[in-house]
């Protein structure tokens, strides 16, 4: 084999490596202190190429970032850097049982500090990181996550929201404020509503709820509501939703 055949297919081969590695960035899983000192544990994806959109995945009831599975590499492959990240009481919720147990034992928390000190960890880690514009951040929160996600955008101003399987009136307990107040306070930033046609979430009310909410947001809001009875992150198991909330995500960055 003469040399212009061996530095060609060296050429073709680097090529290919680079290709590769530019679909995905490696991703890194780390430790952080809350304001509070509680440790949280993250998984981080940088964004393919600075000043990228960041996605900020807030998970369920049980509170572990794992749930969204092979989600946040999607969501990286499309360009987006992503930050998957566990919540404070993951450790409690995994000793409490079965899944109405784990609800009433998020129940009795103090949710507000999933807000104030969690996602605050998250942000202020963000602002650390080469490449992230703070200014075009998206919350993906899935069941508990999508409260979190709401109260927090308005909190941190968001530049987009996604919340799947939100329900009820209230974003945590009573008094904690409602989530028709909290989408007034949000503004005209783009939300989009996620959930199935029978989903469990306020006694099986979740879709017709969030046909409430997007009439009460203000901004540019979109609702899907899928076939079935799939809750939370379940339903981003299902490509066809998977891949509407990318190009939605793609729309509205």
């Amino acid at each position: 084999m003469n040399l212009k055949i061996i530095l060609s297919m060296g050429l073709l081969l680097l090529t290919i490596t680079v290709g590769c590695a530019t679909s995905q960035t490696a991703q890194r899983s780390v430790s952080v202190v809350t304001g509070d000192q509680i440790k949280l544990d993250f998984d981080y994806l940088p964004p393919l190429l600075p000043k990228s959109p960041t996605v900020i995945l807030l998970p369920d009831t049980r509170c572990d970032r794992k749930n969204f599975g092979s989600f946040s590499a999607r969501l990286n492959e499309a360009g987006f850097g992503v930050l998957a990240m566990d919540f404070r009481y993951k450790d409690l919720i995994a000793r409490a049982g079965n899944i109405a147990q784990q609800i009433q034992t998020i129940q009795r928390q103090n949710l507000d500090l999933l807000v104030d000190q969690d996602v605050k960890s998250a942000i202020d880690f963000l602002s650390q990181q080469s490449g992230v514009d703070l200014k075009r951040v998206c919350a993906i929160g899935t069941s508990l996550g999508s409260r979190v996600a709401l109260k927090s955008g308005v909190k941190y101003r968001f530049k987009a929201l996604v919340l799947i399987s939100l329900s009820g009136k209230e974003v945590f307990a009573a008094g904690s404020g409602s989530i028709q107040q909290l989408l007034s306070e949000y503004g005209d930033k783009p939300i989009l509503f996620m959930t199935s046609e029978k989903d469990w979430g306020n006694n099986y009310r979740a879709a017709q709820d969030n046909k409430l909410y997007i009439n009460r947001a203000k901004g540019k809001s979109d609702l899907k509501i899928w076939p079935g009875s799939r809750h939370g992150v379940d339903i981003l198991k299902h490509s066809e939703a998977s891949q509407f909330l990318l190009s939605w995500l793609r729309k509205n960055f």
